[in-house]
């Protein structure tokens, strides 16, 4: 079963997370099997949502790539939050936001 990890980052910003990702995601491609990935501002720093495999997985993920790649951007310990995915909707389309932003029509 599919899991939901939040990563919430105390004191995260923008500029922190643009350095970290293309260090752990080369060529900006999602591990194999993930599912999902967003991220944006919280009021106290910066969040993530990935759907992931699996706990383990992400626990690997996050102990081989993540926690080097926050330590060295000299961000705060991530706090992780696990929970089982129940539904997922997608859009059936392969469009980014971006692309769509630029396409979409007002109604």
């Amino acid at each position: 079963m599919a899991v939901a990890v939040q990563v919430d980052v105390p004191g995260g910003t923008e500029q922190q997370y643009k350095q970290i990702v293309p260090t752990i995601f080369p060529e900006g491609k999602l591990p194999e099997g993930w599912l999902l990935r967003l991220a944006g501002p919280t009021e106290n720093g910066w969040r993530v949502l990935n759907v992931v495999p699996s706990r383990e997985q992400f626990e690997a993920f996050a102990r081989e790539q993540l926690l080097p790649a926050t330590q060295q951007a000299g961000d705060a310990t991530p706090q992780l939050m696990f929970f089982p995915v129940h539904t997922l909707i997608r859009n059936r389309t392969n469009h980014s936001r971006s692309h769509a932003a630029h396409t979409s029509k007002s109604l």
